[in-house]
């Protein structure tokens, strides 16, 4: 993957918590805005870097009407939010795959489940499994 794609994969993430869930063109739309994007990635793309991201998931579908007055039906994303319930859970539920270079040396795999991720202060395993307890009991 491009450090580009790596960059926009997080921006997308925090563009997703500050203004909640979107379809791929409100992402398009907010990214054209970002001041660190050059080029906004197409929708297909776009639709891929959300659908890779284990942070994001699909909670449902929009009706848009497109240019000649069709109408279809558009996925709705937005962050996983029973697994990232503050700013700071971000950081800690990022892949190795878009973390920056600092994360990488601070990531350390998690015994339960062998995910490599930033785990939370005074823990031994990561938030996944912390969230996963948390929902069992």
């Amino acid at each position: 993957m491009s450090a580009n794609n790596r960059r926009i994969r997080r921006i997308i993430i925090d563009l997703l918590w500050e203004n909640g869930a979107m379809t791929k063109e409100g992402m398009a739309s907010l990214l054209a805005e970002h001041k660190s994007i050059r080029t906004v990635p197409s929708p297909h793309s776009l639709s891929s870097l959300m659908c890779k991201n284990v942070q994001v998931v699909q909670i449902g579908r929009e009706k848009v009407e497109n240019v000649i007055g069709g109408e279809t039906f558009h996925a709705v994303y937005d962050i996983d939010r029973e697994l990232i319930r503050n700013k700071e859970d971000i950081i800690l539920t990022r892949t190795t795959t878009v973390m920056t270079p600092n994360e990488k040396a601070k990531a350390i795999k998690c015994s339960p489940c062998g995910r490599v991720r930033v785990l939370p202060t005074d823990s031994d395993v990561c938030l996944h499994c912390i969230r996963e307890a948390e929902s069992i009991e």
